[in-house]
């Protein structure tokens, strides 16, 4: 192996042109280099604010691609980024000079229905996934935006709005297709490989390229209950009292968010009144049949608290429809900055302090109130890599904004209020909702020193030269260390 010196514009054209020459009859993807007419299409991530120029992009379209690129990209100590859905905050699905594995050819997605398993392909993103499983009235327990790539997510855990019923996304895994640092594939399950099924539970893109996932899946829908509630200003911070005493008490059956939005989107139940209005919208989910009258009950009952100013219920396909809700809101070619905090105490003081905060932010988005809980914490802390399974409430400060010269005020704005709401914020922080100023923060986010050495010690049997780096890294660790 020998190290590759990088030109400012990206890989050297001696090293280029040897990868593509190894590639050659071994890889059936595409090859996309600088000089490349879908280069800047290729490059451009979720996040503008990100702005990052690869050396070479391979957009692969099988496992054999994905061994092909590895073994390439090895012969020349390239550390490879890879990408599935491009909706890591701080960018870490594209390298800036190097080489990016792009999965993106590989979104097939079938269903044994018999036996309630999902076969997903290491570039899908959720739509595909609810788009095929909603046909056999399936769900794979997922996230909450239907463009967001399957890897990223639920190898980091996966939180969604089915997480309260079933639990986390790396919960379903029942194997995984892995191709490793030095070009093997290997199958992943509770049998084979048990301690690295383990440390994929949670421990993000450190250990390999999961080529396929297969997953548990359960019956539901297509329809699911929903029931919104919106609130002017001025009656957030009692209906977010209300929210906090009774989420606590409810069953896992039922889903129940909130968020504080700069601009309430045009959404089919919304009158044009309300449409880019700054709303507090609580939102809540039956996660059983649509149709059963337990279900109407608690959300018309949910919908009433505090003051709204307008209560619906809508019965609506889930994949065509809920999965979809945020999309536009959070559509590519916007500046994105987030914060994610754990809360212990939704107390009152705590809420005045938000709600102060969100009626004068400046920048679009919204804060959102994920209330977890539930079968999440029915797994023990230490059965996955995943950490801090104990916390039934998350905040995630969801900010964007378009101008380049705002981002120092609005990330200090952003930071400033989760310094407030410190005294009641937990610890631990999910590690896809790591930002780039938080590197510092990737071992609490695998758990904490024990944990992440127990990773470690994985990563060090599987990854010994630390090859998968350009992500949330685990540095390997052998026992003589």
């Amino acid at each position: 192996m020998t190290s590759t010196p990088l030109t400012a514009t990206g890989i050297g054209d001696d090293v280029l042109t040897d990868l593509i020459d190894r590639l050659a009859g071994r890889f059936d993807g595409e090859i996309i280099t600088p000089d490349h007419p879908e280069y800047d299409t290729a490059r451009t991530l979720w996040n503008a604010m990100i702005d990052k120029r690869p050396g070479l992009i391979l957009r692969c379209t099988s496992t054999a691609d994905v061994v092909a690129a590895v073994n390439a990209a090895q012969v020349h100590g390239l550390a490879p980024a890879v990408r599935a859905g491009g909706h890591s905050v701080s960018g870490k699905a594209m390298s800036d000079g190097g080489l990016t594995i792009d999965l993106g050819g590989m979104r097939e997605v079938t269903v044994d229905a018999e036996r309630r398993l999902v076969h997903v392909g290491g570039g899908a993103r959720l739509g595909d996934v609810d788009a095929v499983t909603s046909q056999h009235g399936l769900i794979v327990p997922a996230g909450i935006m239907s463009e967001t790539g399957v890897p990223g997510l639920a190898l980091g855990g996966g939180i969604g709005w089915f997480s309260r019923k079933y639990g986390l996304t790396c919960d379903q895994f029942v194997s995984l297709e892995v191709v490793l640092a030095d070009g093997s594939v290997i199958e992943v399950s509770e049998e084979e490989h048990p301690e690295l099924f383990w440390a994929l539970k949670g421990g993000g893109g450190n250990f390999g390229i999961v080529t396929r996932f297969t997953f548990k899946a359960y019956e539901f829908g297509p329809m699911m209950r929903i029931g919104i509630s919106l609130y002017h200003p001025e009656d957030a911070a009692e209906a977010l009292r209300e929210y906090a005493a009774i989420v606590p008490t409810l069953s896992r059956s039922v889903g129940w968010h909130g968020a504080l939005k700069d601009g309430m989107p045009a959404l089919p139940f919304v009158p044009p009144d309300l449409v880019g209005k700054r709303v507090l919208m609580l939102f809540s989910m039956w996660l059983e049949d649509a149709e059963d009258p337990a279900g109407a009950e608690v959300v018309e009952r949910l919908g009433a608290v505090g003051k709204p100013c307008l209560q619906v219920t809508e019965v609506l396909p889930f994949a065509a429809k809920v999965q979809r809700f945020i999309d536009e809101e959070f559509a590519d070619g916007h500046r994105y900055y987030t914060k994610e905090a754990h809360v212990t105490d939704l107390a009152d003081e705590a809420i005045d302090t938000l709600v102060e905060f969100w009626k004068d932010m400046p920048m679009r988005g919204e804060v959102e109130l994920i209330g977890l809980g539930g079968a999440i914490g029915d797994v023990p802390e230490d059965a996955t890599a995943f950490s801090n399974r104990n916390y039934s409430l998350w905040l995630n400060f969801a900010m964007s904004w378009d101008d380049p010269a705002d981002d120092e005020d609005h990330i200090a704005r952003t930071r400033t209020i989760v310094g407030d709401l410190a005294p009641w914020i937990g610890k631990g922080i999910y590690v896809n909702m790591l930002n780039f100023d938080e590197m510092d923060r990737v071992v609490e986010a695998f758990g904490g020193p024990e944990k992440y050495a127990r990773l470690g010690r994985v990563k060090a049997r599987y990854d010994r030269e630390n090859f998968f780096r350009m992500n949330y890294n685990i540095l390997p660790v052998t026992d003589e260390e």
